[in-house]
């Protein structure tokens, strides 16, 4: 097994993990829940954000803690699905992202490559995260490293499976390799929010010029 029994701790401290990853996620205030849909805007998504990995001190302890993420964003950067692996007091968690609407009960799967899946249950909800969490081993961090792709399966209200997929290039490189600056972060963070503005204006001129067609202006 790679995994332990899921991880029990207090909601006070699941949400200061969620408020964590949300702030490093850039969270869209709207995100895809129909699977035909994500399928369609993955086909036409761009390249995919790296591993990032980010570290801060617990104010609480003093103790450091390391979170590495991927997202999987749609073409029009709104964020489909997270995951993250945090490290804290000798502890490793690894932690899922998926959009609210889902089963909750079921809980997720992940799965590396053609593995046996790894079930998860859901810790928490937020308007647009809902988050699932459990302990994992040294094992699983080396399948991790060794893999090339990991797969997050949730049920939807339908309970059909929805696949989030992110790929595991560079994961080993970032978890092994020193945190990102903050301000690099930042930078990245408005250089998507500079993009996504970009493609609201395009989208914005073209609807009004097929709106300008169809009545014959010009």
């Amino acid at each position: 097994m790679h995994v332990t029994k899921a991880a029990t701790v207090s909601n006070r401290s699941i949400a200061r993990i969620a408020a964590t990853l949300l702030l490093a996620f850039a969270v869209s205030p709207a995100l895809a829940q129909d699977q035909q849909g994500q399928e369609g805007a993955d086909q036409a998504a761009p390249k995919q954000p790296d591993w990032v990995k980010l570290c801060s001190e617990n104010p609480q302890n003093k103790q450091e803690v390391c979170v590495v993420t991927r997202e999987r964003r749609a073409a029009t950067g709104q964020l489909l699905a997270a995951v993250s692996l945090r490290e804290t007091e000798g502890k490793r968690f690894l932690v899922s992202a998926v959009p609210p609407g889902m089963l909750i009960r079921p809980g997720l799967q992940v799965q590396i490559d053609g593995g046996e899946p790894t079930k998860v249950q859901y810790s928490i909800c937020f308007p647009n995260l809902c988050f699932a969490e459990t302990e994992v081993q040294d094992d699983f961090i080396a399948s991790m490293k060794k893999g090339s792709k990991l797969v997050i399966t949730t049920l939807n209200q339908q309970a059909k499976p929805v696949n989030f997929d992110l790929s595991l290039a560079g994961f080993t490189a970032s978890y092994d390799g020193p945190a990102i600056d903050p301000q690099e972060l930042q930078a990245e963070q408005q250089k998507l929010e500079d993009e996504l503005k970009r493609k609201a204006e395009e989208a914005r001129k073209q609807l009004i010029q097929r709106q300008q067609q169809s009545t014959g202006q010009q």
